[in-house]
């Protein structure tokens, strides 16, 4: 039987698929639980939710969300509260302390001692916790009743960021105000200021996944520093790759005073490698602004970009005209490249929704990238990769409408991929609207001055303060239940014109 809190995930999750009232009875079926229990999880849901009921009923008709709130909901609610009873969360958690310390290796009583279990669990965590460490070449090593974990720096951290889900899933913009991840929140507000920092040394915006893989390297980078000396870090950088980074005039500067304010922050040096360790992330991240406008790629970069537009063509049995899509897909090809090189991977934190929603865009771009792998010497493409590219595929097949009488923004904090599919499913199902720009939320006031004609903005996130224009909260999927919202602003739209 599923636990309370699950039953309460359950009852939403039931309910947000449903595009109208739901009874109770059908809750009891679904849910597999006695009416009075459905009674008590829903007052318990809106009892603390503060703001207003979460879930609203009608006599004679039944339950269903208030929407918007339901995505507020989302956002704020702790989904990664931690919970170490089961056997996989204490594993994780023990694998997080080890690695965090190696190479320094840590009695097994203190690791075990607040599980309370035998010789026989821990012999079995322990054959467990090797195995999933060989996926990145490392090796726990036991004596002395000790244990720790060996490897290489790069493939300790990526351990680390695979071990730790926060790191999966976090939204930058609430990190400052959510106590319930447990981050040190003088080290996020450190991190966060370098990322201003770098946006406004290369004038350009680093977006939603890359901004969250700059932000977990470099948390992690702290976390490391204080628990292992800098001198116990191995890894060497061979002199070409070194000459290749200080000959990047851009980059390579940026990287390199972000490292020195790190030694300052921690008042310790830390070692060369680090600025190549975060110059990989900068060069294998998608960048908007100046430093990302450019129409030159590398041979390479060209080369990519048209096998994935042949390649989707021919599986999609569609013309795919190179020019509406090159230069977008390229622009993402390029610091995909480094990320591939690099062996550094972005977590694609909607590829189960693509995955249904492009299920045939993603089959053939799964096959497409096997052939790109092959065809241009390159390390497999992993899924979340697939994920990405998908997007641009879709956006092929949804666009192509005229312009819309209502001009309209779109704004997002979840990145490129995420603001172009919103915009491509927009354009499909309303051609009404006119998709002026893609902008983000952290402006508003920049977004009034530069857009004082716009009549209407969509939005993933909550928007704050005096909105003088139309505006709407939607899913970043754009459910059957955002579409009926927006109808009705549309309608209301209109009649106000």
């Amino acid at each position: 039987m599923s636990s309370k809190n699950n039953r309460e995930q359950d009852l939403l999750l039931f309910l947000s698929k449903s595009q109208s009232y739901v009874t109770s009875e059908e809750l009891v079926e679904e849910l597999k639980i006695s009416q009075k229990t459905v009674y008590r999880l829903i007052k318990k849901i809106n009892d603390e939710y503060m703001d207003k009921p979460l879930i609203i009923s009608e006599r004679g008709r039944g339950y269903t969300l208030d929407y918007e709130n339901f995505i507020s909901y989302k956002k704020s609610n702790n989904t990664y509260k931690e919970n170490y009873r089961s056997p996989s969360e204490r594993r994780n958690r023990i694998m997080e302390e080890l690695l965090l310390s190696s190479p320094k290796p840590i009695n097994i009583y203190d690791l075990f001692s607040e599980y309370y279990v035998g010789d026989s669990v821990i012999s079995n965590d322990e054959q467990i916790m090797g195995e999933e460490l060989k996926a990145f070449n490392l090796v726990l090593e036991r004596k002395d009743r000790k244990l720790a974990i060996l490897g290489e720096e790069a493939d300790i951290r990526k351990a680390i960021k695979q071990t730790n889900k926060i790191f999966h899933a976090i939204d930058l913009d609430d990190l400052k105000n959510n106590q319930e991840l447990n981050f040190n929140k003088y080290d996020v507000l450190f991190i966060l200021g370098q990322l201003r920092n770098i946006e406004k040394e290369l004038d350009i915006t680093i977006p939603y996944p890359y901004n969250v893989n700059i932000f977990s390297h470099l948390y992690i980078l702290l976390s490391r520093s204080r628990k292992v000396p800098a001198m116990l870090f191995k890894d060497k950088v061979s002199d070409d790759e070194m000459d290749s980074m200080t000959r990047d005039v851009i980059l390579y500067p940026v990287a390199k005073d972000v490292v020195h304010n790190i030694e300052i922050y921690l008042n310790s040096s830390l070692p060369k490698i680090e600025i190549y360790f975060l110059y990989q992330y900068l060069v294998s991240s998608r960048m908007q602004g100046s430093l990302a406008i450019t129409t030159t790629f590398t041979p390479k970069v060209v080369e990519v970009t048209n096998a994935y537009i042949e390649g989707m063509s021919q599986y999609l049995g569609i013309e795919i005209e190179s020019q509406s899509i090159f230069i977008d897909l390229a622009n993402h090809i390029k610091p995909m490249l480094n990320r591939l090189d690099y062996n550094i991977r972005v977590k694609n934190s909607l590829l189960s929704q693509i995955k249904v929603t492009y299920g045939d865009v993603f089959t053939g771009v799964t096959h497409v990238s096997e052939s790109v792998s092959n065809t241009c010497d390159l390390p497999s493409i992993n899924d979340d990769e697939n994920g990405f590219i998908t997007l641009y595929f879709a956006k092929v097949m949804v666009t192509g409408q005229h312009q819309r009488p209502i001009k309209t923004l779109i704004m997002c904090t979840t990145g490129i991929g995420t603001s172009e599919l919103l915009k491509a499913k927009v354009s499909k199902k309303f051609p009404e609207l006119d998709i002026v720009d893609l902008v983000a939320s952290q402006n508003m006031q920049m977004v009034k001055e530069k857009y004082p004609g716009a009549d209407l903005i969509l939005s993933t996130v909550h928007l704050k303060g005096d909105i003088s224009m139309h505006h709407l909260l939607v899913s970043a999927m754009f459910t059957l239940d955002d579409q009926k919202r927006l109808q009705s602003k549309i309608e209301e739209i209109y009649h106000g014109q």
